[in-house]
């Protein structure tokens, strides 16, 4: 059997020539993988710094998506109190998902409040009138 001293470390290579085709794609496949890997982080400093700026950003994104909530449901109790009011109760949760608890039952409870009202109020009303 030929030893193949290019490729000590690799037993599998022993047994091929120099030259041959399938030594040459097996190295060129290893050398490709080794570039395309994914190198780990060498410190906990930089994944650290880019996890607080995403948690950071997240939580910006949350406060937004409660004022718009909010003001939704404020909205919803001047005008279309059913359509603004469910809207601001599904944009509230997705505030509350996100991390902005208060902001978001804030926006669900006035939104379905008016919804509610608006719902049972009105019927009442025309039946009086």
């Amino acid at each position: 059997m030929e030893h193949n001293s290019d490729y000590p470390e690799y037993p599998e290579y022993k047994h091929h020539s120099k030259h041959s085709a399938g030594n040459e794609t097996r190295r060129h496949n290893e050398e490709m993988a080794e570039e395309l890997a994914v190198p780990a982080p060498r410190s906990g400093g930089r994944v650290r710094v880019l996890q607080e700026d995403a948690a950071e950003k997240t939580t910006d994104a949350a406060r937004a998506t409660g004022w718009a909530a909010l003001v939704l449901a404020i909205l919803s109790w001047i005008v279309w109190p059913v359509l603004l009011g469910i809207t601001a109760a599904v944009v509230g949760f997705i505030a509350f998902r996100q991390g902005s608890r208060g902001l978001g039952i804030w926006s669900m409870t006035l939104g379905l409040i008016a919804a509610a009202a608006y719902l049972v109020l009105i019927p009442f009303y025309y039946a009086v009138t």
